[in-house]
């Protein structure tokens, strides 16, 4: 017969996935009197995951803040790559724009960092908070959420275990097991448009651009790396262009991209690391009774403005400050008028960027306003109070 025991604990939050929006919610409850216990099935590949070969991820200004404040920026700074501007512009267009960081008078508009290097951080500064235990599982059964608090039901070892808190939260991903076993729905969108990943070896140094091309073939979003020689390419690609480009060559790829930028970024060699599929699933709510969904269990979105792990932890800040609250004025942090808080709040930056992603994706994907597209871009440069509402809102404002 399988062992079976309940473990209790006053204050007591219980995080689902030990990814990075996962653990920097942890982080930032690090000087609360909260008991946190993180539980995920892949410990082991966390800690010992290579910084080899890392891919890059985006944070913004807002996002380097947070981190800040969470107190692993130090540790990071001297690996990441600071964007000091960003062009958008559309090959064959006259307008453009263009946003730089001595414009909106912050260092940097945001910071390209290697992925492997933010979870060793954010996973090393957590298993050394004194509140925060890690805890290994197979599989977890069952949740069931009331006014009493969160019990979930987990197989650890071949052991059975319930585990009450008085908060769940979700941070399991896109394909969140959580989300079903709360009975919340989701949306998904899914036009079977794919992202190709691509390092691009510079003949000159990037100066710390990066760049949003708009094209026939498709969206390219090109980062600037730690090593200066070098940027990553994210090229967006709809079915209909995945056929025009299926016979495509290496050689031809590299022309492509040679012919898009025209001089501006003198691309050497391009070199295909990855690639995966884009979508967009967003939970018809974010809350239940002692229950919250955070990171992209959340939302997972289409990745047009690199939003995905800085809208998450911009999520993160608003929870940890409504809980620290809650806990101020003796509140049950699982109660559904604090969570309620937590998500009005939460949804009106995500409204913000939704509407900045969902609105970009099929604008430049509609051939019969091509010249409305460079207009549009040309009056964003000259209007300059839409202009920075824009890069303040993706800088994490």
């Amino acid at each position: 017969m399988v062992a079976y025991r309940t473990m209790t604990t006053k204050n007591k939050i219980i995080i689902i996935g030990a990814g990075l929006i996962g653990i920097s919610f942890a982080l930032s409850l690090k000087n609360t009197e909260l008991s946190i216990q993180i539980l995920e099935n892949h410990l082991p590949e966390i800690i010992t995951q290579s910084h080899e070969h890392s891919r890059p991820i985006s944070l913004s200004y807002g996002s380097m803040r947070i981190l800040t404040t969470l107190g692993i920026w130090n540790e990071l700074e001297k690996f990441t790559c600071p964007i000091l501007s960003v062009h958008v512009s559309e090959k064959g267009k006259f307008g453009f724009t263009e946003f730089s960081a001595s414009e909106q008078k912050v260092p940097a508009l945001g910071y390209v960092v290697p992925f492997s290097r933010l979870q060793s951080a954010l996973y090393h500064h957590a298993a050394q908070q004194n509140n925060t235990m890690f805890t290994s599982i197979d599989s977890i059964e069952k949740i069931t959420c009331d006014a009493n608090g969160a019990v979930i039901t987990i197989y650890a070892a071949s052991e059975k275990t319930d585990i009450d808190a008085n908060l769940l939260v979700a941070a399991d991903g896109t394909y969140s097991h959580c989300r079903d076993l709360l009975g919340i729905a989701h949306t998904e969108q899914n036009h079977d448009d794919v992202a190709h990943i691509y390092q691009l070896q510079l003949s000159d140094n990037h100066n710390h651009v990066a760049y949003e091309r708009f094209t026939k073939f498709g969206v390219l979003a090109i980062l600037p790396l730690y090593e200066t020689t070098k940027a990553q390419l994210v090229w967006t690609i709809t079915p209909v262009i995945a056929k025009k480009i299926a016979e495509w060559d290496e050689k031809t790829i590299l022309q492509f991209l040679q012919d898009a930028f025209e001089g501006r970024l003198n691309i050497m060699a391009v070199k295909k690391i990855s690639q995966f599929p884009l979508k967009t699933i967003l939970a018809e709510k974010q809350i239940v009774q002692s229950a919250v969904l955070i990171g992209n269990a959340a939302h997972t979105i289409y990745p047009v403005a690199a939003q995905g792990f800085n809208l998450g932890l911009h999520d993160i800040a608003i929870l940890s400050d409504v809980i620290t609250d809650a806990l101020k004025n003796k509140k049950n942090i699982g109660d559904l008028s604090v969570l309620k808080n937590y998500e009005t709040r939460a949804v009106t930056h995500q409204k913000a960027i939704f509407c900045i992603t969902n609105k970009l994706t099929p604008l430049f994907d509609m051939p019969l306003i091509g010249g409305l597209r460079g207009l549009g871009l040309l009056s964003m440069d000259v209007i300059k109070p839409m202009k920075n509402t824009l890069a303040k809102r993706t800088m994490g404002y």
